[in-house]
């Protein structure tokens, strides 16, 4: 019974902080004038990663 509690505490709080964090991103989005739109693409960040790693390895 004591676990049951604890473990639906538990997995409220992560919700909760979950939720927390999520609209703390939309705070600093909108102070700074960042839309969806302009988000960099994984394969771009990749690229560019890859692209600096060999830079440094000549």
């Amino acid at each position: 019974m004591f676990w049951d509690i604890f473990f639906m505490a538990f997995i409220f709080y992560v919700i909760y902080s979950l939720w927390v964090i999520k609209n703390q991103l939309d705070v600093i989005m909108k102070n700074l004038n960042i839309s969806q739109e302009e988000k960099v693409s994984n394969d771009e960040i990749e690229k560019e990663l890859e692209d600096e790693f060999e830079g440094t390895q000549k």
